[in-house]
């Protein structure tokens, strides 16, 4: 019998949790296996432009209330059961990921934790024994899940992510003098990304004339007040302000910097990570408990700093811009790490079609009650409070 896999998630927005199911869809889909995504948000515009050429099918919920979430589950439900026998991937659809109790026993349910944020604990200790198996992208992630829900333990897998990285690093190598290329990519938020940490480096290189170019590729919602916070070094030239760019303009981006920036206080194994070393730019992240220092060794291959340290950021970009024979090694080396450490999409997506195969196991069996759970305060929640402030003007 063919595999068949379906992935949901509540928009299509360019982040790397979405990144990561379309680059793995992707790839099963040409080595065989029958690839779906349905998005299961109530948003008609979200903008596919960035997924390219991928060859699964997308497919959307048909419109209901923005508060019927138990037609939406219904929806979802009658959708996967017309495709049974197959593994359902709810990516970070936590809503969705509750009709689970009703669907068929042929059908496993897969739930991928791709970050540290506090959600996911929540989340799997209410739910987290409807599934057949978490997979955790670090195993920072793994340990910690299996240390705080022991009764999960022995569902939880831990497999890394891999991006397709090109045969050889491009050639390109910078002379003395020339500035030095930074990348940041991803939402500009001041939660998690601590946006408000890089705006203070791109002042402090701008202040003492440093070269130095920032490229600045996302949005969020701290946009605004980020770019504020940069103005004289944006009308300087020393920041480039990209907006919103597909994935493939990412990768494009990438080839041509140097080195990512990446500020956050918490992370799982960032795609734009994986996506930035295998372009052969020099890491310059937070040095937090997951995932960073699964790829990154110290002064060999990148940089891995304390939260909020500013001034340790801005020293080591300063060293970098100084020295291109030694940014040149680390860009190498960084390159090598994605190539040859195990790092690939082609190895990711093996791992997971071996895990998928094996879910009829008993091992991996669990009880349906048949009938969904009522998502109680994730999404829903959050967005019924929205939808009442703006209509109070709050």
């Amino acid at each position: 019998m063919s595999l068949r896999v379906v992935a949901s998630s509540p928009s299509l927005e360019l982040s790397g949790a979405n990144v990561l199911v379309a680059n793995l869809l992707d790839q099963l889909q040409r080595t065989g296996v029958e690839a779906e995504w349905i998005v299961t948000g109530h948003n008609p515009n979200d903008d596919a432009a960035w997924l390219g050429q991928r060859q699964f099918k997308l497919h959307r919920l048909p419109p209901t209330h923005v508060s019927d979430v138990r037609q939406r589950q219904k929806l979802l439900g009658k959708f996967l059961e017309e495709r049974s026998p197959c593994v359902f991937l709810p990516n970070f659809d936590f809503d969705m990921a509750c009709v689970t109790p009703a669907l068929s026993a042929a059908n496993q349910v897969v739930l991928i934790m791709h970050c540290d944020d506090p959600v996911y604990y929540d989340f799997t200790a209410r739910h987290g024994n409807l599934f057949n198996a978490i997979v955790c992208v670090s195993q920072f992630l793994a340990e910690k899940l299996g240390s705080v829900q022991p009764d999960l333990k022995g569902r939880v897998v831990h497999i890394p992510f891999g991006v397709e990285a090109p045969a050889e690093l491009s050639a390109r190598e910078k002379s003395s003098g020339q500035p030095l290329d930074v990348a940041y990519c991803g939402r500009l938020s001041f939660h998690q990304k601590r946006i408000q940490d890089l705006a203070q480096i791109i002042n402090q290189c701008h202040a003492e004339n440093r070269p130095v170019q920032f490229h600045i590729a996302g949005t969020g919602p701290d946009e605004s007040a980020f770019f504020k916070s940069v103005q004289e070094p944006l009308a300087a030239g020393r920041v480039s302000r990209l907006g919103f760019l597909p994935n493939p303009e990412i990768l494009k981006l990438l080839s041509r910097m140097d080195a990512l920036v990446m500020t956050s206080d918490f992370e799982g194994l960032p795609v734009i990570l994986l996506e930035a070393m295998s372009r052969g730019c020099v890491p310059v992240v937070t040095q937090i408990e997951s995932g960073m220092g699964e790829l990154v060794q110290p002064g060999k291959n990148g940089f891995l700093l304390p939260v909020g340290d500013v001034k340790a950021f801005t020293e080591v970009l300063v060293k970098l811009s100084a020295d291109p024979a030694w940014l040149l090694h680390l860009r190498r080396a960084a390159f090598d790490q994605i190539r040859s450490g195990g790092f690939t999409l082609a190895r990711a997506a093996a791992d997971y079609q071996k895990l998928f195969e094996s879910l009829v196991e008993p091992q991996w069996q669990v009880a349906r009650t048949g009938s969904a759970i009522f998502p109680g305060h994730y999404r829903l929640t959050e967005r019924l409070i929205k939808k009442i402030r703006a209509q109070l003007h709050v």
